[in-house]
C-alpha cells in the first residue's frame, strides 16, 4: 500500500518556523535563564519569567480583547491546556456545561473526563440560538457555557453579530461563566473578519486561543485572556494547575525573542493564505469527483472541512475502508454533544499539498463507491 495520507488533524512536524530554529531558541533561552538570579516568586510556572511576552501579545494579537492589558493573559501549553486549566479552577464533577450541539471533540472529551454533564443548546448557521440558551440556562443551571463564535469547530462557520451579542448578554445576565474558544480565529480567511472579532472581553468572559498548528514547528503555545471569578480569587488548586497547564518561562522567553526578530502577524497571514488555498484545492477535487450525495459546509476559516456523507454511510465504517486505501480522517459522530449523525466526517486540509489532496480525494471517492455503488463520473 502507498503511504498514508493523514487528514486526522493534530500538529504537523513542519511549520513556517522550522523545528530546528525553535529548538535553538529554546536552548538559548534556557541557558540565559540558568545564568540569571531569580527570586522564588519569579520562577513559578506561568508567571511569565523575565520575558515581556504578555506585553507583546497585549500590544498585538490580543490588543482588541484586553485593551492592551498584558496582566489579563495567562500562557498555556496550547488551547486544550487552557480549557483544562479553566475546568480545574471553575468546575466540580457533576456541574453542567452548555455547548453548541456540534462542537469541539477535544473539548467534549475534556468536560466528560472531568465529570461534567454536558448539555446541547440548539442553533443554526447564525450560531447558538439565544432563546434556546435562555431556556437551557433556566432548566439546567449551568456553571459554564462553552462556544466558538468566531470560527466554529468542526464547520469553520462564523456566528452572526446579533446572535453573538445576545448570547454574551444572556450569560452575563445569568451570571454564568462564558468560555469562548478562539483558537481558529486567526485563521479566518477574510482579514476584515479577524479585526471584527477582536472585541473587548467583558468581566465573566474568558477567551482561549493558541498559535495555530503549522506556525512554529515543535511548539504549542496557548493562552487564557480576560478576567473572570475563578481567576480573581485565591485557589488551593492554582499552583497545581499552573504546573500542569502553564507555559514554562523558558518557552515564554524563547517566543518573546522570536517575536522581537519576527513579528507573528506576517507569519499568520502566510498560514491563513495557505489554509484558504488548500481548502480551495480540496473542494475543487471533491467537486470533480462528483461523489453522489456528498455535501460539505463551505468554511469561513480554519483548518478543516466538514463533510456529510451519502445517506446510510457511517463515518467510522468509511474510515476503516479508506485506511486500507491509504487515507485517514476524523469520523464526525464524536463532534456532536447529543444525537450524533454518523454520516459525517472531518478532514483537515491545511497541511496537505496538492498531490496529497488529489490522491487523497481519489482514494476517498473509491472508498465511498465501494460502500454505496451510487456515484458516477458521468
Amino acid at each position: 500500500m502507498s503511504s498514508i495520507i493523514n487528514w486526522m488533524g493534530g500538529w504537523p512536524k513542519e511549520g513556517l518556523v522550522a523545528a530546528s530554529d525553535w529548538e535553538e531558541r529554546v536552548e538559548t533561552a534556557a541557558e540565559k535563564l540558568a545564568g540569571e538570579e531569580f527570586g522564588p516568586g519569579r520562577q513559578e510556572a506561568g508567571s511569565g519569567g523575565e520575558s515581556n511576552l504578555n506585553d507583546q501579545f497585549a500590544a498585538s494579537l490580543l490588543n482588541g480583547k484586553i485593551s492592551g492589558n498584558g496582566k489579563r493573559i495567562r500562557f498555556t501549553k496550547g488551547a486544550d491546556s487552557a480549557l483544562s486549566w479553566i475546568i480545574g479552577e471553575a468546575l466540580q464533577p457533576g456541574d453542567v456545561v452548555l455547548t453548541e450541539r456540534l462542537t469541539s471533540r477535544t473539548a467534549l472529551q475534556a468536560f466528560r473526563k472531568a465529570g461534567m454533564r454536558v448539555e446541547a443548546v440548539d442553533g443554526d448557521r447564525k450560531g447558538m440560538d439565544p432563546e434556546a440558551l435562555t431556556t437551557a440556562l433556566f432548566r439546567h443551571r449551568p456553571k459554564l457555557v462553552y462556544v466558538a463564535p468566531s470560527c466554529t469547530e468542526p464547520e469553520g462557520m462564523k456566528w452572526s453579530g446579533e446572535y453573538r451579542a445576545a448570547v454574551f448578554h444572556r450569560c452575563r445576565e445569568a451570571g454564568v461563566l462564558l468560555v469562548v474558544d478562539d483558537r481558529q480565529e486567526s485563521l479566518l480567511y477574510d482579514p476584515e473578519e479577524i479585526a471584527a472579532a477582536q472585541r473587548r472581553l467583558e468581566p465573566g468572559v474568558l477567551s482561549i486561543g493558541q498559535l495555530p498548528p503549522g506556525l512554529i514547528a515543535g511548539s504549542r503555545v496557548g493562552w487564557i485572556a480576560g478576567t473572570a471569578e475563578p481567576f480573581s480569587r485565591p485557589s488551593l488548586a492554582r499552583e497545581e494547575n499552573a504546573r500542569k497547564y502553564a507555559l514554562g518561562p523558558i518557552e515564554q522567553r524563547a517566543l518573546s525573542g522570536l517575536i522581537e526578530e519576527q513579528p507573528l502577524e506576517p507569519l499568520l497571514d502566510m498560514l491563513r493564505v495557505q489554509c484558504r488555498e488548500r481548502k480551495r484545492m480540496m473542494t475543487e477535487q471533491l467537486t470533480r469527483q462528483r461523489i453522489g450525495e456528498l455535501t460539505w459546509v463551505e468554511p469561513r476559516g480554519g483548518l478543516h472541512l466538514w463533510l456529510k456523507l451519502p445517506p446510510g454511510l457511517d463515518g467510522e465504517a468509511l474510515l476503516r475502508g479508506a485506511w486500507l486505501k491509504g487515507v485517514i480522517f476524523q469520523p464526525g459522530a464524536p463532534f456532536f454533544t447529543k444525537d450524533p449523525k454518523p454520516n459525517t466526517v472531518r478532514i483537515t486540509h491545511a497541511f496537505a499539498d496538492e498531490r496529497q489532496i488529489r490522491q487523497g480525494v481519489a482514494r476517498l471517492a473509491e472508498s465511498i463507491e465501494e460502500f454505496t455503488g451510487r456515484w458516477s463520473r458521468s
